[in-house]
């Protein structure tokens, strides 16, 4: 009986972290959609240039996959980059029909000026805590490294 309760609250208690991560990351993601993006830069095209720089070169399928959206609209997406010069396409070596994308000099500099003032926000926001806590974001952050790569795995 007590294996039972104890599994029943487990599953309870699993719930509630699931309802509050999600709560939490939405409410970081607004703050961070909030911050001001250079000139004619989206978060979703931040998103997609952050990968292509950290990961590129790389095919627009892949591209899609890791942002989660559909071959179509990535491929609408690194056109409008590659228009604005901020990324390029450069052709497979390993498959002559296809196309791997890198970010330019120009994509790299904007993504990395963005990224900067993420780190900023999120720096100003870390001095104001004492410590203990900042111990304790720090280990929050290691965890939330595996949960991210437990996701990454059930892909």
């Amino acid at each position: 009986m007590s294996l039972l309760k104890s599994t029943e609250e487990t599953v309870e208690a699993r719930a509630e972290v699931a309802e509050l991560l999600h709560e939490q990351f939405a409410r970081l993601a607004r703050e961070l959609r909030n911050l001001e993006l250079p000139q004619g830069m989206t978060p979703e095209r931040l998103s997609a240039l952050s990968v292509i720089d950290r990961r590129g070169p790389i095919s627009v399928t892949a591209l899609a996959d890791r942002e989660m959206v559909r071959p179509a609209t990535m491929s609408r997406m690194v056109s409008a980059l590659v228009d604005d010069g901020l990324v390029k396409r450069n052709g497979d070596k390993d498959d002559g029909r296809g196309v791997l994308v890198t970010t330019t000099p120009k994509g790299r500099r904007i993504y990395q000026r963005a990224q900067e003032q993420r780190l900023r926000y999120f720096a100003e926001a870390l001095e104001r805590l004492n410590d203990e806590q900042l111990v304790a974001m720090r280990a929050l952050t290691t965890q939330l490294e595996r949960f991210s790569l437990m996701l990454d795995a059930k892909e």
